[in-house]
């Protein structure tokens, strides 16, 4: 299989078993939680998002609005791209089949939507940024590149955005933060490297750095960027070695309960209360 651009809607269609592909977000869950993993991607289980990751979804979509106009050479306003969120909100949440839990949950959420996009146009709208893509799909081959081995099945994988600049070009993701600060370089290092492992096949070139803009979501919302330089070999490594662990464990079916900080934003957690490893045992249904 070639190294290609694809559109969304062509990457929509790729969504199937976990053998099809692989993608930064499934090698995400798995590496948070196995168990999560099977019961989303192996059972087919899906869940309403939460309020927080639905507004992570139409804070890309405004995001991606204003970028594919840059790109053909038209400024919008922030008006304007309120607006858009505004036109979109209910028919995305009946898409996602939203629970609000209360009656003015959607309109406030809609509102910190719109008041975190205009605060990012407000400190990039007027830069000369030279957009060269905006929520590029890319597929490519899995290929380790310290060995060669080619691993049996593509990964896929959208960056929000690509910029041209004197380093070369720059692998943009967008981020919704509860709270700031300096992330650990750790934090964001399979996401990027895996990015960073399709530009690459895409092009052929290396990518001049990589960066996670985060909106952060405090009372007065702000926007920090963090930069990252072009990913080494070291990067690479690690990603491969976590990628051939990923793939073992599909294939063996090992798929182990993780406890941790992040069953708090998990929206299968209900049913790993009720699950229990070993033959012949009681799963979740």
């Amino acid at each position: 299989m070639s190294s290609e651009v694809l559109s969304r809607d062509t990457l929509a269609e790729h969504r199937g078993a976990v053998w099809d592909y692989l993608s930064p977000s499934r090698l995400s869950l798995w590496m948070r939680c196995p168990l999560a993993f099977k019961f989303r991607y192996i059972d087919g289980i899906r869940t309403p998002p939460s309020e927080n990751l639905f507004l992570g979804k139409q804070v890309h979509d405004g995001l991606e609005f204003f970028y594919r106009h840059r790109q053909a050479g038209v400024r919008l306003s922030r008006e304007e791209v309120s607006g858009h969120i505004a036109r979109h909100w209910s028919t995305a949440a009946e898409q996602e089949q939203m629970e609000f839990r209360k009656p003015d949950a959607s309109d406030k959420l809609k509102a910190k939507c719109q008041l975190l996009v205009a605060c990012y146009l407000d400190e990039f709208a007027g830069t000369d940024e030279k957009v060269i893509g905006v929520e590029s799909a890319m597929e490519a081959t899995l290929v380790d590149p310290a060995t060669g081995d080619r691993l049996g099945l593509p990964m896929v994988g959208v960056s929000d955005l690509l910029l041209e600049t004197d380093d070369g070009p720059v692998l943009v993701d967008f981020k919704t933060a509860a709270r700031g600060g300096e992330p650990i370089e750790q934090q964001h290092e399979i996401q990027l490297a895996c990015y960073a492992s399709l530009f690459r096949k895409l092009t052929g070139d290396l990518e001049g750095g990589l960066e996670v803009r985060s909106l952060v979501k405090t009372k007065q919302p702000r926007i920090e960027v963090h930069r990252y330089e072009r990913r080494s070999h070291r990067h690479m490594a690690r990603l491969f070695a976590v990628i051939r662990e990923y793939l073992r464990a599909i294939e063996l079916g090992e798929f182990n309960y993780r406890p941790g900080f992040n069953c708090m934003f998990c929206d299968q957690r209900q049913r790993c209360t009720e699950w229990v490893p070993g033959p012949g045992t009681k799963q979740p249904t």
